[in-house]
């Protein structure tokens, strides 16, 4: 039995999906299970299976091309097998079961045109209310003082070309189209000498698209502020030394390996924290799952550590990098990087002292954390000194985090930071 291959939907945000290759060519056997075809999804690139096994007859959409979800790959089928017969039975099919939706969508868009009309009708009512703004004892037609009152047009500038000097609609249209012309006109003027320079046109990824609408959400979404404090890193800094130099090289971890930890054990005091929005409750998470930033050269990605919170320094640094080159290489699987509950995102050591991070939604908080820099500061004894100090900044969805709760979340890490006796960390 012929079977059509569809593009799949592998992660929970993906829109559309591009080949990254295909692993077989068309006329060989493919088995049922086997991988067939690379997938570039919104978050990585991954292997897909043949649903069904036989020969790869025909290859719908070639490495480097994009698809909509569902839409036909390729065909697989018997070497007898007409693959255009095949694919044009799936897509009769495809399109009766379409037909309702179809009716569905129009029926929605009926509504939707009724309610926006009953809009326009309260919206026109609301403006009948603001006409005194408008002179009474200028001539103009009603419907010009609505569309003056609308788009902030002072009619006693205007002459109207209706019985008796009465201004109409045609004299304020006319009118805008000057200001318009003018407009174009001047600023022709002012950027005519860059309109010839070249453009680099560079085509946007499905990572890249969802980054930018997820963020464009989040900001949209999320009311998000910000809390920064100051952390004096020296005690931690020569406890981490005098760690490595005991550990094996398998063993050693980064300072972004020991803020995970450190902020684990801090949510777990503060659960208010490690909590997200759901419009109808508040979700407070048992158990930390650390989304963590990492870099890529096109766009950016947060694998998630699970159970940060009972993971020693040493499983983390593990995890971590397991994450990242995994992230790296573009295998990252959906279970990577689904599930997390709060983010951490470091560009201390590209040399940022401080920043602010956009919150990874549906999570409340991001915490961005800053390079340490030797800082004179002033002791408790009057006495000047240098430390190593280092900012870091908490985004909070606002809806969720009030500030004296980020506030005191703050001042737990920091004091877990400035004083590593006070928790275990091994």
């Amino acid at each position: 039995m012929a079977t059509v291959m569809e593009m799949p939907k592998l992660s929970d945000t993906m829109k559309e999906g591009s080949i990254a290759k295909w692993l077989k060519k068309e006329g060989d056997k493919v088995v049922a299970g086997s991988a067939v075809v690379e997938i570039d999804t919104d978050k990585a690139t991954m292997e897909f299976e043949a649903p069904a096994g036989g020969i790869l007859l025909k290859i719908l959409v070639g490495d480097g091309q994009k698809c909509n979800l569902q839409d036909p790959i390729a065909v697989i089928g018997k070497s007898d097998e007409n693959w255009q017969e095949i694919l044009d039975k799936f897509k009769a099919k495809k399109g009766g079961s379409s037909a309702a939706s179809q009716l569905n969508n129009k029926e929605t868009t009926n509504k939707q045109e009724s309610a926006f009309s009953q809009n326009q009708a309260r919206a026109s009512s609301s403006v009948a209310g603001t006409q005194h703004l408008i002179s009474e004892k200028l001539k103009a037609s009603p419907l010009a003082k609505k569309i003056a009152s609308d788009k902030g047009i002072n009619l006693a500038h205007i002459q109207g070309s209706g019985p008796n000097g009465r201004i109409v609609q045609r004299d304020l249209e006319s009118a805008q189209n000057s200001a318009s012309s003018a407009s174009s006109a001047m600023s022709y003027t002012s950027t005519q000498n860059f309109v010839t320079s070249n453009v680099i046109k560079i085509p946007l990824t499905n990572m890249r698209k969802t980054i930018a609408t997820r963020l464009k959400e989040s900001v949209h979404n999320s009311p998000h502020f910000y809390l920064s404090v100051r952390i004096t890193m020296d005690t931690i800094l020569n406890w981490r030394k005098l760690a490595l130099a005991k550990v094996t090289n398998d063993q050693k971890f980064s300072i972004n390996d020991l803020m995970i930890f450190v902020l684990a054990r801090a949510l777990k005091k503060h659960p208010e924290i490690n909590s997200s929005w759901q419009d109808d409750h508040i979700a407070q998470y048992t158990d930390v799952h650390m989304s963590v930033a990492v870099a890529l050269p096109n766009g950016l990605m947060t694998p998630v550590v699970k159970h940060a919170d009972k993971l020693n320094i040493f499983q983390i640094a593990s995890e971590t990098k397991r994450l990242v080159q995994l992230a790296k290489d573009g295998k990252l699987q959906p279970t990577d990087y689904a599930g997390g509950t709060f983010s951490i995102s470091n560009l201390g050591s590209m040399g940022i002292e401080n920043f602010t991070a956009i919150i990874n939604p549906p999570q409340a908080a991001i915490l961005a954390v800053g390079n340490t820099i030797p800082t004179p500061v002033v002791d408790p004894k009057g006495q000047i000194v240098v430390q190593q100090l280092m900012q870091v900044t908490l985004s909070c969805d606002h809806r969720v985090i009030d500030g004296a709760m980020g506030a005191e979340f703050l001042k737990t890490l920091k004091s877990y930071l400035e004083d590593p006796i006070s928790m275990s960390f091994l």
